[in-house]
């Protein structure tokens, strides 16, 4: 296994804003944002890294960790993912490749009911700016936007 070279690059602690979208809301009242920390951590030989992040709603704290490898051959990145307030059940599987402008991009599901839904999570790593983003897959692969970080180092 091994890291993608975005991830390692950007490893250390990083700080901005998180915008999270509520689309059940009125349009008013529909974009929450607040102060975000991310931290990358990379263990000593490389083989995977450990991303956490903080973020608030309504006053109350939340966070969330990533735990990131990618198989050197195939250059597919594999995440395991939990957050309080999105993914606080289970811990989800997203995969995807290694993009060839070094940015990475996975897909994972989860269950709503009796339907199948997805989830994408993206990252961009742009001269000192490191971009987070998620979707929300309906089970008709429609996306909407669900959260929008952009970072630069603390």
């Amino acid at each position: 296994m091994a890291i993608p070279k975005l991830i390692l690059d950007a490893n250390g602690s990083w700080f901005g804003s998180s915008k999270l979208n509520q689309s059940w809301l009125p349009p008013e009242k529909r974009i929450a944002e607040s102060a975000s920390f991310l931290h990358v951590d990379t263990d000593e030989n490389r083989s995977f890294a450990t991303i956490t992040y903080t973020w608030h709603h309504e006053g109350k704290r939340h966070e969330g960790t990533i735990l990131a490898c990618m198989d050197g051959k195939s250059k597919v990145v594999q995440l395991g993912w939990s957050d309080s307030w999105h993914q606080n059940t289970a811990v989800m599987q997203l995969v995807g490749p290694e993009v060839a402008d070094g940015s990475v991009r996975t897909k994972g599901t989860y269950a709503a009911g009796k339907e199948v839904w997805g989830w994408t999570m993206e990252f961009k790593l742009s001269g000192h700016q490191l971009t987070m983003k998620m979707e929300n897959l309906t089970p008709q692969g429609e996306a909407e936007w669900a959260v929008e970080a952009v970072y630069k180092r603390s």
